[in-house]
């Protein structure tokens, strides 16, 4: 399969100022927008609910998201799971928990003033999601104290139950959950039966697992960029290295600015994404500098940038083949795939073309802004073979 009629003769070293343009102006507007507007991040991340509904007649996306933000929530999202057909959703409620942490201090308080003070109180616990507390005294409190506390502080109880001694008696209390409220609304909202079982699951994450997660993606970023710096050491030569790696940074970047500015929500998957679009950038680098090194033996003598730029134009068939090819994949997923893998589609499009551009732009012009800064000439010119001076002629007549 051949896609160019002929191999291109561009001279892409020529081009620096442009790459260096546009590069920067991608990464101050990446930058700027990480500092000043954030990441949006998703329930893994931020903490909060992730619900499954399941419907058993057809609704509207957009009913749905008005009944769930008539709850007063807070920051809710609803989006369609797998087809229309399957009339099944996502209710996403970024909550961290049912109690704040000052609400969960100010309530140990209260249980420890029933009982007479701190000693009075044998175990306080509540749940990461504050919907289940378990509070045991030494003292005998009664089941009408504590409903009281939990009155003064607007919770509703779904179910209370009360241990078997009077005398140290150990309350467990479960609150109405997100996922109760969220069931209720809707079955009123779209009269349901009141045995239908509306939502099929129910996930929770904490603000101390998300951020856990966050730094564990962060982490597997920095430690596959480490690991990618030596092995194109070990396998190329140290003046590869650099430049494959500042193109990764390069483009994870400007991905994380590209989610910042439009606000798209970042997630477990989004990772996954940027991480498969390193080994993607990767690839594409490797090819070039594997040519790059073919040719500084095939075309000894040349000047370094020629050298790149007839390497480049070498595999950039096999370059626009590729990116084409994914691409055309990764379209249909996001035009096809619905609302559950649109971000990661978009993410892989938006890292494809990115890639394919800053391995010419970036790891390329790197390479030989290093080779000429560091060793101070071209490896091919290196090998060529030296011609004998002038004087060096004439001295050797003169014998």
């Amino acid at each position: 399969m051949r896609l160019l009629a002929k191999q291109p003769t561009v001279q892409w070293m020529s081009l620096n100022r442009i790459y260096v343009a546009i590069s920067a102006a991608m990464l101050v507007i990446s930058v700027v927008s990480l500092l000043t507007r954030g990441m949006n991040f998703g329930i893994d991340f931020a903490g909060g609910y992730e619900l499954q509904v399941k419907f058993d007649k057809t609704v509207e996306e957009e009913k749905v998201q008005k009944v769930v933000e008539s709850l007063d929530l807070g920051d809710s999202r609803v989006q369609r799971y797998g087809d229309a057909s399957s009339n099944e959703f996502l209710v996403l409620v970024r909550q961290e928990s049912a109690l704040t942490s000052e609400q969960r201090t100010k309530l140990k308080h209260e249980m420890e003033g029933l009982a007479g003070g701190e000693a009075g109180v044998g175990n306080f616990s509540v749940a990461e999601s504050g919907e289940n507390i378990i509070v045991g005294f030494t003292k005998p409190v009664t089941e009408e104290q504590v409903r009281g506390v939990l009155a003064t502080y607007a919770l509703e109880v779904k179910r209370f139950n009360a241990g078997e001694r009077a005398d140290r008696p150990e309350y467990v209390v479960e609150l109405v959950s997100v996922a109760d409220k969220v069931q209720a609304a809707l079955m009123k909202a779209f009269s349901l039966p009141a045995d239908y079982q509306l939502v099929q699951r129910t996930e929770f994450v904490g603000p101390q697992v998300g951020a856990q997660l966050r730094n564990q993606g962060i982490l597997a970023v920095i430690y596959s960029m480490i690991f990618i710096l030596f092995y194109i050491a070990l396998r190329f030569d140290f003046f590869f290295a650099p430049g494959a790696v500042i193109t990764l940074f390069h483009d994870t970047i400007i991905i994380l600015g590209f989610f910042s500015v439009f606000q798209i929500e970042f997630n477990l998957p989004i990772v996954a994404a940027i991480l498969t679009l390193m080994g993607y950038s990767l690839n594409d680098t490797i090819v070039i500098f594997d040519r790059v090194r073919e040719n500084m033996v095939r075309l000894r003598g040349r000047d370094l940038k020629s050298l790149v730029d007839t390497s480049i134009n070498e595999t950039l068939a096999r370059t626009l083949i590729t990116a084409f090819s994914t691409l055309a994949v990764v379209l249909a997923i996001l035009i096809f795939g619905g609302s559950v893998t649109r971000d990661f589609a978009l993410c892989m499009t938006v890292g494809i073309v990115l890639g394919s551009y800053s391995t010419i732009a970036v790891s390329a012009p790197f390479y030989v802004l290093l080779r000429d800064k560091l060793k101070g000439q071209s490896p091919a010119k290196k090998d060529a073979p030296s011609k004998p001076s002038v004087n060096g002629g004439q001295a050797a007549a003169s014998l």
